[in-house]
């Protein structure tokens, strides 16, 4: 009967021990995990949303400014690495060096930009003897669009400050000071 209960007693240390080790490791993880409530709505009058096509593996998109004030507007497209991307469009889109495809044009409130093709090149996929096969996997491409105030310099030049950052002050919500030049 002695030894029965210390092997109970030896099976009960031995699960709190475990269930003390597990909880070290569920208590970290839960500590690093948070939760917040409530917000604010911001509404800057700057919004643009996408249009897409999709026909013979190309996306063909275009941007619509939506909000109430003029803005410039950039898109990037993501996919896989095993697939290719191929854009072309006319004069006012153009490659930025950091991925993105600029408008150039100010896009005025209810008009859209002219489209950006970009085509999907898939991979080549063969058969055992080499032949080559339709390509069959799921994949999905990604389309994110941007837009951003007008801005203008001292001599009333336009421009687009990608890098604005909003700024809560007393009086509400404004773009920070700087760039070059200030609206």
């Amino acid at each position: 009967m002695k030894n029965a209960k210390k092997t109970v007693l030896a099976a009960a240390a031995a699960l709190g021990l475990t269930a003390a080790a597990a909880a070290g490791t569920a208590s970290a993880y839960f500590t690093t995990y948070a939760t917040a409530r409530g917000g604010h709505t911001v509404r800057l009058g700057h919004q643009s949303q996408v249009r897409e096509e999709f026909s013979q593996w190309t996306k063909h998109i275009s941007l619509e400014n939506t909000g109430e004030k003029e803005t410039y507007v950039r898109v990037k497209v993501f996919a896989g690495s095993v697939y290719g991307l191929e854009y072309s469009g006319n004069g006012k889109w153009r490659a930025g060096e950091d991925g993105y495809w600029y408008y150039d044009d100010i896009l005025a409130v209810g008009d859209s930009t002219d489209i950006l093709d970009v085509h999907i090149e898939l991979p080549v996929v063969t058969d055992e003897e080499g032949n080559r096969v339709p390509y069959t996997e799921d994949f999905n491409v990604v389309v994110i669009q941007e837009c951003t105030a007008v801005r203008y310099m001292e001599d009333g030049t336009p421009y687009a400050d990608w890098d604005a950052v909003l700024d809560k002050g007393e009086d509400g919500y404004d773009w920070e000071e700087g760039g070059a030049g200030d609206e």
